[in-house]
């Protein structure tokens, strides 16, 4: 019998479309995910094969998520068929075995829908054959890639799904419940997915996901390129446990079901309650006689009041419903897990300022929102229909748009109140975390007003399309599909205009500082033309309304002409007109008045500029030595007038006779150069070539004056200049001055495009040299100048103050305006920033330096530790390497349309979504606001003193000194446990990005600029490694040696090559192999601890034995790792018992050891009870499995 039903299954599914319309959109998805970077499907696979394994694997377990809701509609149909046929009765009445019954119908729903998913395989192969792929974007096919994918994520994650769905239903009989049961497997995901943030919870978060996807990103993390291109994952160790657990629930849930599940039909109906009374028939009228006429009521009024009783009607059925409550509680537990669970990417906590509650809203709340609205949206469309009351319905007296409407408001109704409770449960959670600044204007605009509308929107799409699809469950697919293609279609179609995208709004992003700032107008007009839109789709729902049994097309396009000539054209053709006013309005302000490029339109112009101008790329060029600004903030007009004067002087050899310069975008400029005149203009790549007569001979100087204008007009589809807004103007001199010479920045970076347009490979920078010629001419910012003076005068509105670099020479008002005079202290690299906000400030002076934080009001949590930073820093840098040049240290706070610290002279602007709303309040977080700080102080030496040629390895000399520098100011002052936490999220960081690279991975002293996982991540290890093997004073030794030989010093720039050979110099004999591992090569270890065990000895100590592993390898630009001997000195260490809440003990041993030999026996005696022990125990060496580093100590026998 079970072989008969679940034939039947597979013939019954087999023969129906959906089955093939699943495969076909997972077909291409995964087609477009592995073949077009337009379509993203987990993450970007950098250099790994388009193919290979790791992205089969992948692809399975994002992918047997992604189709939860497929996997949802095969078993829900499988477990419910026979009641919604009715046939139940018939079915359960034969001589059948529940047994048979139930697992044939689960069998075969799991079997079909195993089938959609096998589309990853197809789509796989089928895209290792796009023509457009580069031959080195496709590797060889690993068949067990795709068996391990299908049978460790693909099959296990479809049973478990199909198990809980399919025994919801047939214990429930509910389609809702169904779906419940669906949005309850979501959270458990999504709970797993907050514990992974935390490095220490990982062990958790891969047993907790009942995917095993965050189980595989883990478990892959540190794959590099060349691992992820061969390698597939096997199924032990925490994959085999996390699948056992995961289908022991899974069967365990189907068991409870099987033994639950009855064939009675459970029919319950009321009992009347007895009264003990019978009804005298008799005492009945034979008739009632003759009724009073009733009048119909056909005014505006009554219709209206008709939609306020049924959209009530409608809006309580749902809210008070069990199916709506359970969804919403799922919601909320999803949201208040986020809310009390979020933390930065170094398990550091931030205030709970509202616009972080309201992203922690959106994140954890609206998947279950749209859900919800998808669904009930649908409901309400077929609640008559499906209650079979329709023709009763249909038949009363009322206006075709009453139902319409009703239903709409209805679910407005529930998205108000979905809203209002997510609003409250954020004030909770912040109420709870002892904050109370709740600002609930920003909730009502953002949750209340602006997703409010895009859900509304959603709500009216969606019942237009039940009405034109007039088929419930594949309009409920055409909803998705229309909701996904909406999200997805238009980049690759390169149309960015959005009021081609339905209910799109320009991105915005609010900020403390300034508001929704130069969003509002874009967002409201938006809105506006939107909402006129979405009334038009709502006239067209009325016109096709199904009203009655005939629901033909051709009847019901007859029934909308009808409609539509009987009274609506009127209303029609004015909702029509307000939508084309609307509509010429944002076209004109977005098409007009403020013109955009195209990725595409984009990608021609780089390319063409690089086909006209790169034959100038070694063109001479003048240096900028003097700058006078004059410049005119207007922040309310968001305006920017600018007057510049620059000083340019040849400092070749050669006369310089024809300037290259590249204008500005979006600014207005008029320019005048000294002995200048106009050979020609490119207005196409805004690029204006002069000819200078008599040319400027070597050694001379002439000037530049120019005025650069920067005026707001209406609104644009995209907010570009974010830089000028009415609180927290922040600008670079690239933003207001003219560019001279060849601009690399603008080409094209991407290979694929290169390619495309017959473009040679690029060179990120110059390779580098240790005899270096005309690359060392130029700093790696090449800003066609080196060490500049520079005045300027700015001023701003009344209530703001502006912030220029250099010491404040003079500040007055005028004419309601406040203007300040601001020079530089000592000459600085071009490369500067002006600011204008209005600011609390706090001040300090240290040995004659003013040191201020200016903040915004409400944010000065952190003023206190910032100010303590800088002094730390200014104390530990000035002893250590060389004495501070400028009068001033300023951070200053700026919105958080960015999010980073960047270091001017004197002056470093800061983030506010980063470290003024960090929460230190635990001894054990890591104080990346202090850090942070330290590390821009730093470059006020590193970058703004010494900066590297244009090469390779530029970047060593800037930010892997920045962050060795603050790494010694922060070990300073929290001490060295506080950076061991540090240094593994370091490293942490730098062994996952390796598997994400672009180009290709390079040792530290080649770094390229844009490489930052490996000048920032692994250059705090290795240079903190260093520290602890030369020692500090020998490492400041060296630096100290670069500072005085090239601290603003002109052409030539040092390279790397100085840095190493000053480390080096510095090193003893016996360590020499260090700079070769951790500057000049990719060198990684293999460190494992044995089983440590101990015995007491007679005269009360233990004798501690273990055997280690040590291995060493070097590893090529992709990752290959070849083994070599290992000769290193290594830590070993042996530890107490820690006290609660530590996560290490008393140190009783610790000593530096020279191994030789891979596999070392220790035998070490301690004088007290040893609870662990460990090789390289602190972390220092890069381990890619640094948890086997360090065991607990067992009792010997």
């Amino acid at each position: 019998m079970l072989r008969n039903i679940l034939t039947f299954e597979l013939q019954y599914w087999m023969r129906r479309p959906m089955v093939y319309v699943f495969l076909l959109i997972n077909v291409l998805l995964v087609f477009f995910a592995v073949t077009s970077d337009d379509v993203t499907i987990g993450q970007s696979y950098g250099n790994v094969h388009k193919n290979a394994p790791y992205v089969v694997i992948g692809m399975y377990a994002n992918m047997s998520v992604i189709i939860l809701l497929m996997t949802t509609a095969f078993a829900q149909a499988a477990a419910l068929r026979d009641f919604s046929y009715n046939t139940h009765e018939i079915v359960f009445s034969t001589p059948i075995r529940k047994y048979s019954y139930l697992m044939g119908r689960f069998l075969g729903a799991v079997i079909v829908a195993c089938i959609p998913l096998l589309g990853v395989s197809l789509a796989l192969l089928l895209g290792g054959l796009a023509p457009w792929l580069e031959a080195d974007q496709v590797g060889p096919v690993y068949w067990s890639a795709h068996l391990n994918g299908f049978l460790f994520f693909g099959l296990p994650n479809t049973f478990l799904i199909a198990a809980i769905i399919f025994s919801i239903a047939a214990l429930t009989r509910s389609n809702i419940a169904s779906f419940i049961g669906a949005l309850g497997v979501v959270v458990a995901y999504g709970v797993a997915l907050n514990l992974t943030s935390d490095l220490d919870n990982e062990r958790l978060a891969m047993l907790a996901d009942p995917f095993a996807l965050n189980t595989f990103n883990i478990l892959t993390k540190y794959w590099t390129v060349a691992e992820k291109n061969t390698q597939a994952l096997g199924l032990e160790g925490m994959l085999l446990l996390n699948r056992l657990i995961w289908l022991g629930v899974g069967a365990i849930i189907w068991i409870a079901a099987f033994f639950r599940f009855s064939f009675s039909t459970r029919k319950h109906r009321q009992k009347r309650k007895d009264t003990g009374e019978e009804t005298d028939l008799a005492a009945v009228p034979a008739a009632l006689g003759a009724l009073p006429p009733v009048e119909l009521t056909k005014s505006y009024s009554s219709a209206v009041s008709q939609v306020a009783s049924q959209a009530k009607v409608d809006f309580l059925g749902i809210i008070k419903s069990i199916p709506f409550l359970v969804i919403l509680l799922f919601g909320m537990l999803n949201m208040s897990i986020g809310i009390s669970t979020a933390k930065d990417a170094y398990g550091l906590t931030l205030y709970p300022v509202t616009y972080n509650i309201i992203s922690t809203i959106q994140g954890t709340m609206y998947l279950f929102t749209i859900g919800l609205l998808i669904f009930f949206s649908g409901a309400l469309a077929w609640k008559e229909r499906d209650a079979k009351v329709d023709e009763i319905y249909d038949a009363l007296p009322y206006p075709n748009w009453v139902p319409v409407v009703s239903k709409i408001a209805a679910m407005i109704g529930i998205l108000f109140v979905l809203q209002l409770l997510a609003i409250l449960t954020g004030i909770i959670g912040q109420t709870l975390m002892g904050y109370t600044n709740f600002e609930v204007g920003v909730y009502v605009s953002e949750m209340l007003v602006i997703d409010l509308f895009r859900f509304t929107f959603i709500a009216v799409i969606s019942v237009l399309i039940h009405t034109l699809v007039n088929n419930k469950y594949l309009a409920y697919f055409v909803v998705v599909a229309f909701l996904i293609a909406n999200a997805f279609i238009w980049t690759p179609l390169d149309i960015q205009s959005l009021m081609l995208r339905y209910g799109a709004l320009p991105s915005f992003t609010y900020s403390d500082m300034n508001g929704f700032g130069p969003f509002v107008a874009g967002i409201t007009w938006f809105n506006i033309y939107w909402l006129l839109f979405a009334l038009l789709l709502v006239g067209l729902t009325v016109l096709w309304w199904v009203r009655g049994k005939d629901t033909a097309w051709s009847k019901r396009t007859h029934n909308a002409g009808m409609r539509y000539r009987s009274g609506s054209k009127a209303v029609f053709f004015s909702m029509i007109g307000l939508w084309a006013v609307a509509a010429g309005f944002v076209f004109y302000n977005t098409q007009v008045l403020n013109t955009y490029r195209t990725p595409k339109e984009a990608r021609k112009l780089g390319a063409a500029y690089e086909e006209r101008y790169k034959q100038y790329r070694d063109m001479l060029t003048p240096y900028v030595t003097d700058i006078d600004y004059t410049i005119d903030v207007f922040p309310e007009q968001r305006e920017l007038k600018v007057k510049g004067r620059l000083t340019l002087a040849n400092k070749s050899s050669q006369p310089i006779d024809t300037l290259f310069l590249n204008l500005l975008p979006y600014i207005t400029l008029q320019m005048d150069i000294e002995r200048g005149e106009v050979l020609w203009e490119d207005e196409e790549q805004n690029v204006r070539f002069y000819s200078l007569s008599p040319p400027l001979a070597p050694g001379d100087s002439i000037e530049f004056r120019y005025t650069a204008a920067l005026d707001n007009r209406g609104f644009e589809n995209e907010v570009r200049f974010t830089q000028v807004v009415p609180n927290g103007s922040f600008f670079n001199n690239t933003d207001i001055t003219p560019q001279f010479g060849y601009q690399a920045s603008q080409e094209i970076s991407e290979k694929r495009y290169r390619k495309k347009y017959g473009l040679p490979e690029q060179e990120a920078v110059p390779p580098l040299e240790r005899n270096c010629s005309e690359n060392c001419r130029r700093h790696y910012l090449d800003t066609n100048s080196d060490w500049i003076n520079m005045e300027t005068v700015i001023s701003t509105s009344g209530d703001q103050m502006a912030i220029a670099p250099g010491s404040l020479l003079k500040e007055w008002e005028e004419n309601g305006r406040r203007f300040f005079h601001y020079r530089l202290d000592h000459p600085s690299l071009n490369f500067y920033s002006f600011i204008s906000a209005d600011y609390e400030v706090a001040r300090e002076e240290w040995q004659g330096v003013k040191l201020e934080v200016y903040y915004h009001k409400g944010h000065e949590y952190n003023v206190e530790n910032m100010l303590r930073s800088i002094r730390r820093s200014l104390e530990y840098y000035s002893q250590n390497l060389s004495p501070y040049k400028h009068q001033q240290a300023r951070i200053i706070e700026f919105p958080r349309y960015a999010s980073f610290a960047q270091a001017f002279p004197g002056t470093m602007p800061y983030s506010e979504g980063i470290g003024f709303i960090a929460q230190i309040e635990d001894e054990e977080d890591i104080d990346m606001v202090f850090y942070v700080v330290a590390h821009e102080m730093a470059h006020q030496w590193w970058a703004h003193q010494v900066i590297g040629a244009k090469m390779q390895g530029a970047t060593l000399l800037s930010e892997t000194m920045a962050q060795y520098s603050a790494l010694m100011v922060m070990e300073k002052e929290y001490g060295r446990e506080q950076m061991q936490k540090f240094l593994r999220y370091e490293m942490d960081r730098y062994l996952r990005s390796r598997g994400r690279e672009t180009e290709r991975e390079k040792p530290l002293m080649k770094v390229y600029p844009n490489q930052g996982y490996i000048h920032y991540r692994k250059g705090s290890v290795a240079m903190y490694y260093l520290k602890e093997m030369i020692g500090e004073e020998q490492v400041n030794a060296a630096l100290r040696t670069m500072i005085d030989s090239f601290a603003y010093s002109g052409p030539p720039y040092p390279t790397s090559h100085y840095l190493v050979d000053a480390f080096r110099a510095h090193t003893p004999d016996s360590l020499q192999y260090l700079i070769t591992d951790l500057f000049e090569t990719i060198t990684l270890f293999d460190n494992r601890m044995g089983d440590p065990v101990y015995r007491k000895l007679d005269n009360g100590k233990y004798e501690v034995s273990f055997e280690a592993h040590t291995g060493k390898f070097r590893a090529d630009t992709l990752g290959t790792e070849t083994s070599i001997p290992v000769n290193d000195w290594i830590d070993l260490g042996i530890y107490a018992k820690p006290e609660e809440g530590k996560k290490r003990g008393k140190t009783l041993y610790w000593e530096r050891h020279l191994i030789g030999e891979s596999d070392p026996k220790f035998t070490i005696t301690v004088d007290e009870l040893p609870y662990e022990a460990g090789i390289d125990p602190n972390y220092y060496l890069i381990d890619r499995i640094p948890d086997d580093n360090v065991k607990k100590v067992k009792e010997g026998s």
